[in-house]
């Protein structure tokens, strides 16, 4: 009797390991969890521009020195959930090459009080993989400048390539949502129109 328990006991053992072993099985088949990584932005790598234009002609001032992270999701040749994503933009590293300009711009941006265009992420409103790698997304969150913050909604490509996330887009916007004043200079002979584009490429690493 004690023997014929034991081998029923030794087969309900090998019973359960065989379950444990395909249950293995089953997960290592399914669809990894994603990877969460947190990158920074290499600002050498990337730029930040404000478009715009005047009685005289169109002109833009460019940034090469910023900051900013951006926290992710990634299944390769995959799903991309984006978390968050942050830039910050000093004002008075924004130049045009016109140091008249430059100066009449700081002071319209109000630099002494409110020295950082901030831009942060709220919520993906929508995200399309468009090729191996590669991605639409309407990205809506706050824009901060002059001391004034608005939700924004801006339309951006996105590539995920040799450990690196490029992120480019544009945004029409007024100098008025801000509460800017449209700078002027050279006696009034020049003035800024109202209307200007934000111009980005980021390279997170």
């Amino acid at each position: 009797m004690m023997k014929k328990f034991n081998l029923m006991f030794l087969a309900f053992i090998v019973s359960i390991h065989g379950f444990s072993q395909a249950g293995d099985i089953a997960m290592n088949d399914a669809v990894q969890p994603a990877n969460e990584l947190s990158y920074k932005i290499n600002s050498s790598a990337s730029k930040f521009t404000i478009k715009g234009t005047s009685s005289l002609h169109d002109w833009e001032m460019i940034s090469e020195s910023f900051s900013g992270k951006l926290d992710f999701d990634h299944v390769n040749g995959g799903d991309l959930k984006i978390n968050n994503i942050e830039v910050k933009v000093g004002v008075k590293t924004l130049e045009s090459g016109k140091r008249i300009m430059d100066n009449k711009c700081y002071d319209a941006l109000k630099s002494d009080s409110h020295p950082n265009i901030i831009y942060r992420l709220n919520k993906v409103e929508s995200l399309q993989n468009t090729g191996s790698d590669t991605y639409t997304a309407k990205l809506v969150g706050t824009l901060s400048i002059a001391g004034k913050t608005r939700t924004v909604s801006i339309d951006t490509k996105i590539t995920v390539v040799g450990g690196k996330v490029i992120i480019k887009g544009e945004k029409p916007l007024k100098m008025s949502d801000f509460d800017v004043e449209p700078p002027t200079a050279l006696l009034g002979t020049l003035k800024t129109g109202n209307d200007i584009i934000i111009d980005f490429n980021l390279n997170y690493n």
